[in-house]
């Protein structure tokens, strides 16, 4: 084969093996425990498609939803499905550089959430959980008909030795049969 016809072909080759080779990632979901910018850790924020980082735990449903522009995430829970654990529901992993940061300091979580259209709830337990050393415990906050912000405030224990990662629960309170609701946002806010 001529020069002018093999190195432009090998060009191509190698430039189609390199594209095959990143195609997975392309479009896909970010998972796995919620991180912060390595800067500003005042204000975490999880929205949008960080909500598929959230993990089942249990025999929850969880599931992003798009509403136009914007993705939602769905819950729905059965009754007497899940135990009270927070990590043996739905939750969201923070990643050690956020418990880190939140080790001894007040901090605020607000969820932007609404009862879904068919068996909505009309509550929603979250629970911050330092792992071994403490949790905030289930706090259940009442929900409007549409998306409004609920929250509460936790003093976040010191770090003790390696005790794993914090946890964020949020499920819906399941009075009877099956409950579900939508979260627009979940934002985690260091006090001064």
């Amino acid at each position: 084969m001529r020069d002018h016809f093999f190195f432009p072909l090998a060009v191509f080759g190698v430039g189609l093996l390199v594209f095959l080779a990143i195609l997975p990632g392309f479009g896909r979901l970010p998972d796995g425990a919620m991180a912060g910018d390595g800067v500003n850790y005042d204000r975490i924020v999880i929205e949008g498609p960080n909500l598929n980082r959230i993990v089942a735990g249990g025999n929850a449903e969880t599931r992003l939803i798009r509403d136009g522009q914007k993705y939602l995430l769905f819950i729905e829970v059965e009754e007497g499905a899940l135990s009270d654990a927070p990590e043996l529901g739905p939750h969201f992993r923070l990643a050690a550089d956020i418990e880190l940061q939140f080790s001894g300091r007040r901090i605020r979580v607000t969820v932007r959430a609404r009862p879904a259209e068919i068996r909505g709830a009309e509550q929603i337990m979250v629970n911050y959980s330092a792992g071994r050393i403490g949790e905030s415990g289930w706090q259940v906050l009442g929900l409007q008909p549409g998306f409004s912000d609920v929250s509460f405030d936790y003093l976040v224990p010191p770090i003790q030795g390696d005790q794993g990662l914090d946890y964020l629960a949020i499920r819906p309170v399941v009075p009877d049969k099956s409950r579900a609701i939508i979260i627009e946002q979940v934002v985690l806010e260091r006090l001064p």
